[in-house]
């Protein structure tokens, strides 16, 4: 009975350090993976294709834009303040949005552009982030960076509503939906007419929301500077309310870029 007694207390030793070993091992190996999936995709991938990258934000003064050198570190950053004329980067006048923001940046480093760039807003948590929290930290971070660079330009938003199949209908303007989608649907025609004078107006225009996306420096020089500039001189004199103008631009960055 003794005997049995030992045997069985000796395999209950066995059978508890067998897990043990089993537990420690689990943990060794799963904060392994976790602590490596945690790094920026940009940081794991290979960017032999890539040389620079740079975000371009457009802010309010009040908006709190330090998430991005805490969490985005690998990306240059260039934030705007389109309300402080004071301020190291701003724009010549607060109008249109964030388009005025984009158009400065391309027109005033045109030349020495970076090889790819990610135009946004600067508030982090946003209705029309592709996110389940509405966090634009992990979609910059899955970026796959050779595929932007392969295809040029690529919205941030891969959701279709609001935006896709088609928002706008130029050559048919209607008076349904909100105000805003109204007045931006009847004055795209003569502003696409404005900006590519030899290219048909489309019938439709359809495009992914909010205007954020990423861009490659070859893309963006497809057009000359003069284009650009032509955009943003729009922009100032138009008459349009600046809800309107900026939705007008919202729709027609994927034909500009």
């Amino acid at each position: 009975m003794n005997a049995l007694i030992r045997s069985c207390r000796s395999n209950s030793r066995t059978l508890l350090a067998l897990l043990l070993l089993f537990i420690s091992l689990y943990y060794v190996c799963f904060d392994t993976i976790s602590s490596t999936s945690t790094l920026p995709p940009s940081w794991k991938q290979s960017i032999g294709l890539v040389r620079s990258k740079e975000i371009v934000a457009a802010r309010l003064k009040e908006d709190d834009t330090s998430w991005i050198a805490e969490h985005l570190s690998d990306w240059h950053a260039s934030i705007y303040v389109v309300d402080d004329p004071r301020a190291e980067l701003t724009v010549p006048v607060n109008k249109a949005r964030e388009s005025m923001v984009y158009l400065t940046y391309i027109i005033d480093h045109y030349d020495k552009l970076p090889d790819i760039m990610i135009f946004m807003h600067s508030n982090r948590y946003q209705w029309h982030n592709d996110d389940p929290i509405y966090d634009a930290v992990p979609i910059i971070q899955s970026l796959r960076l050779k595929h932007v660079h392969k295809v040029g330009y690529a919205p941030l938003r891969c959701t279709w509503i609001p935006g896709c199949p088609s928002e706008l209908h130029p050559l048919n303007p209607t008076d349904t939906g909100p105000e805003n989608r109204q007045r931006s649907e009847a004055a795209y025609a003569a502003a696409f007419k404005t900006f590519f004078p030899n290219i048909p107006v489309p019938s439709a225009v359809g495009a992914p929301c909010s205007s954020q996306f990423a861009v490659t420096s070859h893309q963006v020089k497809k057009r000359p500077k003069e284009s650009y500039e032509l955009m943003r001189r729009w922009v100032m004199e138009t008459d349009l309310p600046d809800a309107v103008c900026g939705r007008v631009m919202e729709y027609m960055w994927h034909s500009t870029c």
